[in-house]
């Protein structure tokens, strides 16, 4: 056998198949495929060998040639390849070429497999990517790329907010491999023969098996994409009884995004245009059901919402209601979470961390008038006119211009004379609160760090609040609150709020308060006159042909 260092480098994409999956048909889709040559691998292990043979095509470059090329000339086959093997109890699939990994059947491998593995192999200092799902305000994703190795804090992540999906980094263990990157296969470059694929595997299998350590990456459990479909399939049949049984506890609908309220009137839903909503609800929307119907997750699935005007004409967005739906679903001990459509799997013990915080954070005494429809904005109007020695309005009319790549800056929608920043939104999805509290946290901060800022604030101020910002000073700890004012049609004493929101507004507040803020939520009654609004849209003219 050759030395190690005689050994070719190959490079291997591999998949943990899941323990329920045993017989080669459940795992491969050999459709198209020549029939599997059985690979001697070592004394003990056979491998089956799926090729998959695509049909002679000339590259796509070439195409921007055809009309002076003979393109027949420079078709070519194309391969993919799956080595099915079974070391001790577990199978695995090593897929090979560009295709390799279709040749997979649906949910039969271990979602994050790479990912787990690679963070319990790779040196800590030699980080090289990292991709993550970002839960905040527009819920990014993105690639960090670092131009040398480097730890996992230097790519600046956010452990309560981020959700890690894959890393690139270099092994502890040569014997590991070269250069590792992990997400749901363990891609990696290593110096092998095939006879040390068996035992190589088992070390994967060894690393997959060992819990994160806590003091590096525990968090990166705290909050993950749920892939496997029939995890979702068992979600949604769960999520579909409790919807038919009437029982919509921790079940929502909420507008899904940011919209224009200026174009806005209100809403109406699929069948039901007669009627203008003020609000996107389940209660809106169950009092557009026959009575001989009942709610389900089909039902969501066809029928849809949209925005409209005060003469029912369709303006800006359109939903289907499941777009809409948020869910929080307890299944074997894991909560669960539908939000945007997508499941999400959370950790018990970061739900429980996540409550504790929003828990804390106390309710504002103050009392601001019912809402009456209009839109944010026509509220904030009529609470300034209403109380024109309470309130200075600061709302997105009167938005500064600030440089250093802030853009226009929001600096709150009423300010107090109490010294309140108050920040005020309709409930809604996740993004769109994560967006409220974005906003909240970056004038705050700018408040204090920028007194250039400072100074475009106060020209904005006419007595009797022209005196609360100084130039010259930051704002004096606990004399400045930030109030997070939520427009919601639900009674209760204590606002719910989107698991995600939680988990923003808990970091907001955080940092909120390292910069001397007090923080605080209240809750913006709806008229119920005006949630039961009822419009007859205007007679059409008849066409005259």
């Amino acid at each position: 056998m050759p030395k190690n260092n005689e050994k070719k480098t190959h490079h291997l994409a591999i998949y943990l198949i899941k323990e329920n999956y045993k017989a080669a048909d459940r795992i491969i889709d050999d459709s198209d495929c020549s029939a599997p040559v059985q690979i001697p691998i070592d004394d003990e292990t056979d491998g089956l060998l799926y090729i998959r043979k695509t049909s002679p095509k000339p590259p796509r470059w070439t195409l921007l040639f055809r009309k002076h090329l003979d393109l027949r000339k420079f078709e070519v086959e194309g391969f993919s390849a799956a080595l099915l093997i079974k070391v001790e109890s577990r199978h695995y699939v090593l897929t090979f070429g560009q295709s390799g990994r279709h040749l997979l059947r649906t949910d039969v491998y271990e979602e994050r497999f790479g990912l787990i593995c690679a963070l319990n192999c790779v040196d800590q200092n030699t980080f090289r990517t990292v991709d993550i799902q970002s839960l905040d305000a527009i819920q990014s994703q993105t690639r960090i790329q670092s131009g040398h190795g480097t730890t996992p804090d230097q790519f600046g992540l956010d452990v309560e907010q981020d959700m890690l999906k894959a890393v690139v980094g270099e092994p502890l263990s040569e014997a590991l491999g070269s250069r590792m990157a992990g997400s749901d296969a363990l891609s990696v470059s290593v110096k092998i023969e095939l006879s040390d694929i068996p035992a190589l595997l088992k070390k994967y299998l060894s690393k997959f098996d060992t819990p994160l350590s806590p003091e590096n990456h525990d968090w990166v459990n705290n909050i993950f994409v749920t892939k496997s479909e029939t995890t979702i399939s068992h979600l949604e049949t769960l999520l579909d009884k409790k919807l038919t049984s009437g029982d919509l506890g921790n079940v929502w609908l909420s507008i899904p995004e940011i919209i224009d309220w200026n174009r806005v009137r209100g809403f109406t839903y699929t069948g039901d245009r007669r009627r203008i909503r003020s609000d996107i609800s389940m209660d809106t929307f169950l009092k557009t059901m026959d009575p001989n119907e009942r709610v389900s997750l089909n039902l969501l699935r066809e029928r849809k919402v949209f925005c409209a005007d005060e003469d029912h004409n369709k303006v800006g967005g359109e939903w289907v209601l499941f777009k809409c739906l948020y869910a929080e679903v307890t299944h074997n001990d894991t909560q669960f979470i539908l939000n945007g459509g997508k499941w999400f799997t959370v950790d018990s013990n970061f739900v429980a961390r996540t409550n504790r915080a929003f828990d804390s954070i106390p309710m504002s005494s103050l009392v601001l008038p019912t809402y009456a429809g209009g839109g944010e904005g026509e509220y904030n109007k009529s609470v300034a006119r209403k109380f024109p020695k309470l309130y200075a309005l600061l709302d997105d009319t009167n938005k500064i211009f600030h440089g250093g790549g802030r853009g226009q800056i929001e600096v709150c929608d009423l300010l107090s004379a109490d010294r309140q920043l108050i920040h005020v939104k309709r409930y809604s999805r996740s993004s769109v609160l994560s967006h409220l509290f974005s906003q909240g946290l970056v004038s705050g901060q700018l408040l204090q760090i920028d007194k250039d800022f400072r100074k475009k604030v106060a020209t904005k101020l006419k007595s009797p609040f022209n005196n609360l910002i100084k130039i010259n000073r930051k704002p004096t700890e606990d004399k400045f609150a930030i109030v997070y004012a939520i427009i919601s049609s639900v009674k209760s004493a204590k606002l719910h709020l989107p698991f995600f929101s939680r988990v923003n507004l808990n970091n907001a507040v955080k940092l909120l308060i390292g910069f001397g803020y007090g923080v605080e939520l209240l809750r913006i009654d709806v008229d119920p006159t005006h949630a039961k609004l009822v419009k007859d849209p205007p007679a059409r003219k008849r066409k005259l042909l």
